[in-house]
């Protein structure tokens, strides 16, 4: 295998070359991801060295554009003069350009007004201007006026548009006998068109990709091309029925929606995961629809923002190393899981741009629990400060929530999506799942427990505080009292998993709770911890679990 990679310039010429054989290469597989990015594959046989034109010429991402060939080959973005029909077919008004090409009868007006004097009559097809094609030439101050994603390019030697040809104020006629005839159209009393009506033809500027293959074996070869292109995303979404009393059926939902090219039995995989790429948000310099100044300011540009349910993106690197080749990945077989990523193929399927496709992916089965949930955040900064006064009010996520535990059922990760439950039909809720490992239990919560009143209160001891210094500053030494009330309304038992968070050294604590470290405390002068119970309450029970801790609050 040869790899052959070649920017070009960008190139006007005003006719259509000859000895270049035009391809359209099949879209062999599309591998999507949820950010709308997607790893595009197409390939077309090369029977023999020659220079082979595409004129659909890709927006690929900037670095993921690559060519496979089983000879040498050489890569060029370039323009032709192309004759396109037209498709409007409302009339614009103007005759030469509405009746261009077709055989007319002309009447004209009574010649000098006498009374009796017969009507002239003319004959001929209208002639079709031939439209110039506008001189372009780089303009530095529109690339800095108008930014990214615009093409800089006027017209040469002025800052305004080319005006289109036009004969004024006449109707050109193409004579049977040769030549042309001017008829001022004030002069004319009607025109009758004989058709049939063709489509109007006209020449414009098209962006092209050639391919110049200089040397094959002897039976031919193929050229496979694969880049990133943004327009092609997944959307995934998952439904949990609690119908029956132990076990729970999820179902995982995929839409898929294509803006980007027609699909026509093309292999789509969808991917999930959330790996990186660097240069997402910049178009490849071969991308006729560019500029230079729009790529320089796109590499200066950070990537756009956003969480891991919207930020995911795609890899373009084998390697993390600053200077390793950009490579486009091996990407695994589809329903295998590797490196984080996950492929699953949805098979061949045929889309138009804006089309949108609604499929189930998987459908499992797997056991249960009821819980309520309760999470009590740390109300103290890494500092040892609060965040908020008491007067504060408690945000929903603070209440108890009921919730479900669940292992992962399917032989691959569950995605982060939408998660809706229904039991016996009726909606109960909808919350968000995140990413779920094979085999990994999850909590997703359905509903605010209301019949279960859940309050937590910290007071300080009463003691001499004492003075501690860390790293030059003063901190004051205390010892702070939890205190968690809980009272379950309902008629039946219920089973709460709480979790306590805090910052600093824990003393002691009730009912014997899991105590462990959290990892977002790495660089606060008190250790973040968390208290984890699992227990239950009987119908109408009340119970109190308190926790000490010791403190160093920043003065």
């Amino acid at each position: 295998m040869k790899l052959l990679f070649r920017a070009a310039c960008l190139f006007a010429f005003p006719l259509v070359t000859f000895g270049e054989t035009p391809v359209t290469p099949k879209i062999d597989s599309v591998e999507l991801f949820k950010n709308g990015v997607a790893v595009v594959r197409a390939s077309f046989e090369v029977p023999q060295p020659a220079r082979y034109v595409w004129d659909e010429m890709p927006r690929a991402v900037h670095g993921s554009f690559w060519v496979e060939s089983d000879g040498a080959v050489g890569i060029q973005s370039t323009t032709r003069m192309v004759e396109e029909a037209e498709t409007t077919e409302a009339p614009t008004g103007i005759l030469q350009q509405d009746l261009a090409g077709q055989p007319v009868t002309v009447t004209l007006k009574f010649g000098g007004g006498l009374a009796g004097s017969p009507e002239p009559v003319l004959t001929g097809s209208v002639w079709a201007v031939p439209q110039r094609a506008p001189r372009r030439s780089w303009n530095p101050a529109l690339a800095d006026a108008f930014g990214a994603g615009r093409s800089m390019w006027s017209s040469a030697g002025s800052s305004h548009v080319e005006t289109p040809a036009s004969t004024g104020n006449f109707l050109v006629l193409e004579a049977p006998g040769g030549g042309r005839q001017y008829l001022d159209l004030s002069s004319i009393a009607s025109i009758a068109a004989s058709g049939p009506f063709a489509p109007a033809k006209r020449r414009v500027e098209k962006p092209v990709m050639l391919f110049d293959v200089t040397a094959l074996p002897r039976d031919g070869g193929r050229m496979r091309i694969s880049y990133l292109a943004r327009g092609i995303a997944w959307v995934p979404a998952y439904r949990l029925d609690l119908t029956e009393p132990d076990f729970l059926t999820i179902r995982q939902n995929a839409v898929v929606r294509n803006e980007l090219l027609p699909l026509q039995d093309t292999e789509l995989r969808l991917v999930s995961g959330f790996p990186n790429i660097q240069f997402e948000h910049v178009d490849s310099p071969l991308w006729a629809g560019g500029s230079l100044a729009a790529f320089f300011q796109q590499l200066g540009q950070q990537p756009g923002g956003g969480g891991p349910l919207t930020t995911q993106q795609l890899v373009t690197y084998n390697s993390t190393r600053p200077d390793a080749t950009p490579t486009l990945p091996d990407l695994a077989e589809a329903g295998d899981a590797g490196d984080d990523l996950h492929f699953e193929s949805i098979g061949k399927r045929s889309l138009a741009p804006g089309d949108s496709l609604s499929l189930e992916v998987a459908s499992a089965r797997s056991g249960y629990q009821r819980v309520v949930e309760w999470v009590v955040p740390d109300p103290r900064d890494g500092r040892g400060r609060y965040l908020r006064d008491g007067s504060s009010q408690a945000s929903d996520e603070d209440q108890p929530w009921d919730a479900l535990q669940f292992r992962n059922p399917f032989k691959f990760p569950m995605t982060t999506a939408p998660a809706m439950v229904t039991e016996g039909g009726r909606f109960r809720g909808q919350s968000l799942s995140q990413w779920v490992n094979p085999g990994q239990t999850t909590c997703l919560r359905i509903t605010k427990a209301l019949s279960i009143r859940a309050e937590s209160s910290e007071v300080e001891e009463e003691q001499q505080r004492e003075l501690v210094w860390v790293g030059g500053n003063d901190f004051r030494r205390t010892k702070v009292k939890g205190t968690l009330l809980l009272h379950n309304f309902r008629g039946k038992e219920v089973t709460l998993s709480i979790r306590s968070c805090f910052s600093g050294e824990l003393l002691e604590a009730d009912g014997s709770p899991e105590a462990r470290l959290r990892t977002d405390g790495v660089t606060s002068v008190n250790p973040r911890r968390e208290l984890q119970w699992t227990l239950k309450l009987a119908p109408g029970e009340e119970k109190t679990l308190a926790y000490r801790y010791a403190v160093l609050v920043d003065h």
